[in-house]
């Protein structure tokens, strides 16, 4: 409040100092005690103040934005949810706004236009400046409301925008969760696009697929179909595997259906889960389709969908290696070899070498061959001239060798030919078997290669094969210093299951505990086992023997070290189960086959491919790389080819590109790439060292469908925008509101503001009110006789 005409302070005193006292010597000949003549007195008073305050001028001093110096943005949303019609609607979300921002309802947009600088800009994956909005297409995929803010602030940090305003229906595909970083923006004003109203839809929600790296383990699919807006229909859900033909030039999909199934959907259940469950043929990455359809009959008729891109879903899965080796060592022929051979020769993905020893090292004498022999007689006649073991020499027959060359010279003794197999199985073989450092490269194969390492139990194994204080008993899950005697000889033993083995599913044969426990019942006891009590801290018990007595030894004992596994069977014998009958074979292979991928499991490989999302719309592509010895890889070169894959006519991305080195990490290397179209991307890398010698190979892939997050909400998100009001001051408005936006702006400060004056005097309701105190004297006195 400002006084203008603060040199009349002392005349207007003056003036009150005389007015004042001839008001009340007007009337001293009334009553003073009524309340009539001290009403009439204050109302004259008051009108006499009234004039006085006059004669000073106050003004009122305020700020307003400067006309023309401040700028609103209008950023207006281009994507492909606005081509969404709402019920009982003619036109689209996109045209109902565009009517708002270039036809005939832009009386508002005049009004910001005269106080303030107006731009326009459209977004969908960023903002972008446009002239005017008739240049909306609404083909944008995403909806990325949070970046295209940001964006929008960053471009005019240094610019006087007073406000935005943000023409969407708020389905940001960005908005995973609430924006919690927009407050340096200036006020933003969400204008809501759309009804809340159900519209017609079918859709697949929460779609998830469990997956597992190996053949004969079926491939479970779940997924939510729900309808809206609809009384009732009939849906078909189709499952496909699209398939990549190896047609250069080309890489586009072939869609083959594996299973097609039928649900009833109404208004009492408009959402159903559909399951499938299939084995799937092959390894490495796959691709699979999820398509719903509501079946169209002539007696009923459908209504327009509000989109069908949300029909739709592409899956991926990673089927692994194609082929996990490995490596079976044992001191005899025996029967568990037999067994375990035989259960692994059906899985296409899990190949069994064998190293067997049919005769310890012996004296070597002349008379035991031929004259001029120098081989062992043992082989005569089966067409192994090749073989020169001498009497001196272990004999070992070798099994599934990829080549005459594999274990030719027994037990692999370097790092380059062991680390090629995935897992290692030791059955009745003494320590001395090994040197010092084989023992030691089987302790690095677990730690440092991350391969599977399984002792079975018997004569010659664990304790009583003398593995004490070697490297190998380091690496153990049992103590083995600690074993006790058996009471009696030719024990018999049970098998018995551990809480822990109960909830390990590699452990069980049947999926239910009643008919795994009627299996364990009927199976026969065994008689070769290690009593050895004692594990070692972080191991886990999974089985245990127990004697007629009443004894119970731990039977088979897991232990994660260093980047593998290992596993001690302290039994030898498992093969009397197999001795029953046919299902009891059936039994004791799917047993071998459970155990055998469980060592492979998670086994390292020499190139992992892994890729990881961006800020941006890029996928950045990670590669680790390991020599023949599992360390990192010191030089070497790794080149990426990429494909999208399509299942339309359209053209199809293939692209051919070096990987970059990471800085301070070796074997390391790393790209990032734009993705901008929808599909199903597949990825492979190869490293060569600095020779160009082929060292591995790695394929991954990824889906990108944006239009799944654009369409997973057909109603508008108000809490979403709501929650960027909140933040940034200011106010969610509807369409029909956007008349309150200039008054809105005016309650909140602009960057560019002047001071301005407003003169009270100037006002009609001052002189009314001098007036009014004037003539409510004059009626009290006329009223009340007080002349």
């Amino acid at each position: 409040m400002l006084l203008n005409g603060s040199q009349y302070f002392v005349f207007a005193l003056v003036l009150l100092g005389v007015l004042l006292p001839l008001a009340w010597y007007s009337l001293r000949h009334t009553k003073f005690d009524t309340l009539s003549s001290k009403l009439a007195l204050g109302a004259r008073s008051l009108g006499i103040l009234i004039l006085s305050l006059a004669l000073l001028d106050p003004q009122k001093i305020s700020e307003r934005p400067i006309k023309g110096a401040n700028i609103m943005a209008i950023l207006a949303d281009n994507s492909e949810g606005m081509r969404v019609k709402d019920e009982g609607e003619i036109l689209d979300r996109g045209e109902h706004m565009r009517q708002y921002l270039t036809g005939r309802n832009t009386t508002w947009l005049a009004q910001i236009n005269e106080e303030y600088q107006v731009r326009n800009y459209s977004f969908d994956r960023s903002a972008r400046r446009v002239t005017n909005f008739q240049s909306l297409d609404f083909s944008g995929d995403r909806s990325q409301i949070s970046r295209s803010l940001k964006e929008l602030g960053h471009r005019m940090a240094n610019l006087p925008l007073a406000g935005i305003a943000l023409f969407t229906d708020g389905n940001a595909t960005d908005a995973s969760q609430l924006p919690n970083d927009l407050a340096h923006l200036p006020p933003i004003y969400p204008i809501v696009i759309g009804s809340d109203e159900a519209i017609p839809d079918l859709a697949l929600d929460h779609v998830r697929l469990t997956e597992s790296a190996f053949d004969d383990t079926p491939l479970s699919l779940q997924a939510e179909v729900t309808l809206q807006g609809q009384t009732e229909s009939e849906v078909e859900v189709t499952l496909k595997r699209l398939d990549v033909p190896s047609v250069q030039g080309r890489d586009s999909l072939v869609n083959r259906p594996i299973e097609t199934k039928r649900i009833a959907l109404n208004r009492d259940k408009s959402s159903s889960i559909v399951d499938f469950d299939w084995i799937p043929s092959g390894a490495g990455i796959q691709f699979f389709e999820l398509d719903a359809k509501q079946i169209v009959t002539k007696d009923k008729p459908l209504p327009e969908e509000a989109t069908e891109k949300n029909n739709r879903r592409i899956l991926m899965s990673d089927r692994g290696k194609n082929q996990h080796r490995i490596l079976y060592v044992t001191g005899r022929p025996n029967w568990e070899y037999k067994f375990l051979n035989r259960s692994l020769a059906v899985d296409p993905q899990l190949n069994l070498v064998a190293l067997i020893r049919i005769a310890n090292r012996e004296p070597k004498f002349e008379f035991k061959g031929r004259r001029g022999e120098s081989s062992n007689p043992l082989y005569r006649g089966f067409d192994r001239e090749d073989e020169t073991e001498r009497y001196d020499q272990t004999v070992l027959i070798r099994m599934n060798t990829e080549n005459q060359e594999e274990l030719r010279g027994g037990f692999p003794k370097d790092a380059e030919t062991l680390f090629g197999y995935d897992a290692i199985i030791l059955d009745d073989i003494e320590a001395d078997f090994f040197s010092y450092s084989q023992q030691a490269l089987l302790r690095e194969f677990v730690k440092q290669r991350g391969g599977g390492l399984l002792f079975l139990g018997g004569a010659n194994s664990l304790d009583d094969g003398g593995y004490s204080n070697t490297p190998i008993e380091q690496i153990l899950p049992v103590y083995l210093n600690r074993t006790v005697s058996l009471p009696e000889p030719n024990q018999e033993f049970t098998w018995r299951l551990t809480r822990e083995g109960w909830v390990e599913p590699w452990m069980r044969i049947h999926s239910t505990e009643t008919d795994e426990r009627d299996r364990l019942e009927r199976m026969p006891n065994l008689k070769v086992a290690n009593a050895i009590p004692f594990v070692k801290p972080g191991s886990r018990t999974l089985a245990t023997v127990e004697t007629l007595q009443g004894d119970a030894f731990p039977a088979l004992v897991t232990r994660n070290y260093g980047s593998g596994r290992i596993a001690c069977m302290m039994v030898g014998d498992l093969w009397r189960w197999s001795m029953q009958g046919v299902g009891e074979y059936d039994e004791l292979a799917k047993f071998w086959r459970q155990i055998s991928r469980w060592l492979v499991t998670d086994t390292l490989t020499r190139v992992v491919l892994e890729t990881e999302k961006t800020k941006g719309d890029g996928i950045r592509l990670l590669v680790s790389a390991v020599n023949a010895e599992y360390q990192p890889l010191e030089q070497g070169r790794a080149t990426l080819s990429l494909r999208q894959l399509s299942s339309s006519d359209k053209s199809s991305l293939s692209i051919e590109l070096p990987m970059n080195p990471v800085s301070n990490e070796q074997g390391r290397f790393e790209v990032t790439v734009p993705i901008k179209d929808a599909g199903a991307y597949l990825a492979s890398v190869e490293v060569t060292d600095e020779n160009g010698v082929h060292l591995g190979m790695a394929e991954t892939g990824w889906v990108s469908e944006p239009a799944i997050n654009e369409f997973s909400s057909l109603s508008p998100n108000r809490v979403y925008l709501e929650s960027i009001a909140a933040q940034t001051g200011g106010k969610v408005l509807e369409l029909a509101q956007l008349d309150q936006l200039i008054n809105e702006l005016s309650k909140r400060p602009s960057p560019v503001m002047e001071s301005w004056s407003d003169p009270i005097w100037h006002r009609n309701w001052v002189l009314a009110l001098a007036l009014a105190c004037f003539l409510a004297e004059w009626s009290i006195r006329r009223r009340k006789g007080l002349a």
